[in-house]
């Protein structure tokens, strides 16, 4: 067994997008540190693979994001030009719908589209109007639902947060902690939705040339510090604070450890060394999602791109699906090619868990869409962490029962998107000391 040993330095384990943001921040303070990444691409998620055409044309799919959002002075933006990585703008959107009540109807994001909400009416959509003048303040276990009924009023959360919830979190607002969504809570603490908002300014939704994988195509080459095929099995403490973690036929000392790793994963290697860390992070739940790729005959009206969103539970389990525009590098020329979303936290009706059954209900909603050309399926296994109601508290647990100079990351800790990933582990970084 080949030992290293470096008394200076950081070993991060996972090479997923926390790890890399991790690793690449420690180095911007001068701490050297090292990644081991279990599988053969680092990224976790946030990958864009070759999905060549049906006559084998180029061509990809994002196995996690399609696009990031970027908010002007956040941590991702910051990071994104530290990085230097090219940025192509989002183009004019194509059609967007929501699936409710049996119909397809346009989507709310538009002020025609909030007009034609059935249910939401214009007693509904005055209550939205007032909300610059609600008042500010959340309680400790607020869920998502709560906080869209007392800033938004109970039209908008009937009508049209759960199929928002559902494509974005995968999971129903109630049972989702608003604690554990931090962009809803800095907006409110700058005022609200709509004030917190301008002052904040508004996303923009940016493609980095390549794909979004290419953002951690970029850290990975950058850092120089990343060991892929390199799991960790074992954690073992040493004397004087230090660690030792165990592989495959190798070992590795570091004076600080730090799990970059989901919660499953993290508490199998706590264990030994923190069981109490490690039965709470057993319990955190996380949600499986069924994600389908295809291609199909471009549809006219549609060469900008679209995008459904299903009111549950009339999907019977189908969330949405989204197509990229037919200028965008990554699709095959004259397709056009659609992402599906099936499961979450939602029930899955058994049709529903082969293609065709997936196809038939995507045909309920979009009877446009012809017969697929190709079909290409992938499992996102424990994808989603459900951050219910009290989550907080959870993590400050966990948090006061590592050892010292042991320390955890990621979207059960900072949040589930790329930018709360971001802005989260920039300031850990920021403010982390080693004892």
């Amino acid at each position: 067994m080949d030992t290293k040993r470096n008394p200076h330095r950081t070993l991060v384990l996972g090479g997923g997008i926390s790890g890399l943001l991790a690793a690449w921040h420690l180095h911007a303070r001068g701490i050297e540190a090292e990644v081991w990444e279990a599988s053969e691409s680092p990224g976790g998620w946030a990958q864009t693979l070759s999905w060549p055409g049906p006559a084998g044309e180029s061509g990809f799919l994002e196995r996690g994001p399609q696009a990031l959002r970027v908010s002007r002075a956040s941590a991702l933006d910051r990071l994104l030009r530290d990085l230097n990585l090219d940025l192509r703008p989002s183009s004019p959107k194509g059609p967007r719908w929501m699936g409710k009540d049996g119909r397809r109807q346009p989507s709310p994001a538009t002020f025609a589209g909030l007009l034609r909400v059935p249910g939401l009416g214009l007693g509904g959509l005055a209550r939205m109007l007032l909300e610059p003048f609600m008042p500010i303040g959340s309680g400790a276990e607020e869920t998502l639902r709560d906080f869209f009924v007392r800033r938004l009023g109970d039209g908008f959360t009937r009508e049209l947060l759960p199929a928002l919830a559902a494509s974005a979190l995968a999971a129903p607002p109630e049972r989702i902690g608003l604690e554990m969504l931090p962009r809803l809570r800095r907006l409110e603490d700058r005022g609200g939705l709509l004030i917190g908002g301008l002052r904040t300014g508004l996303e923009r939704t940016r493609l980095p040339v390549g794909g979004t994988g290419a953002l951690a195509r970029v850290l990975t080459a950058q850092l120089g510090c990343v060991q892929i095929s390199r799991p960790a099995r074992v954690l073992e403490p040493l004397p004087g604070g230090r660690w030792r973690v165990h592989g495959n036929g190798v070992a590795s000392d570091a004076e600080v450890m730090v799990l970059a790793l989901p919660s499953r994963p993290a508490a199998d290697l706590l264990k030994a060394v923190a069981p109490e860390a490690a039965r709470i992070l057993e319990a955190i739940p996380r949600l499986d999602l069924r994600v389908w790729h295809s291609r199909h005959v471009m549809v006219k009206g549609w060469e900008r791109g679209i995008g459904l969103l299903i009111h549950p539970p009339e999907g019977r389990g189908l969330l949405g699906a989204v197509s990229f525009a037919s200028e965008d590098p990554r699709g095959v020329p004259g397709l056009l090619q659609l992402r599906t979303y099936v499961g979450g936290a939602y029930p899955v009706e058994p049709s529903l868990k082969a293609w065709p059954g997936v196809f038939g209900e995507l045909r309920r909603w979009l009877p446009e869409l012809p017969d697929p050309l190709q079909v290409r399926e992938e499992l996102c296994p424990a994808a989603f962490p459900l951050l219910e109601p009290g989550h907080g508290a959870r993590v400050a647990r966990v948090l006061k029962e590592l050892p010292a100079n042991l320390h955890w990351i990621g979207a059960e800790r900072f949040g589930p998107g790329i930018p709360d990933l971001a802005e989260g582990i920039e300031a850990w970084a920021r403010n982390v000391t080693f004892q």
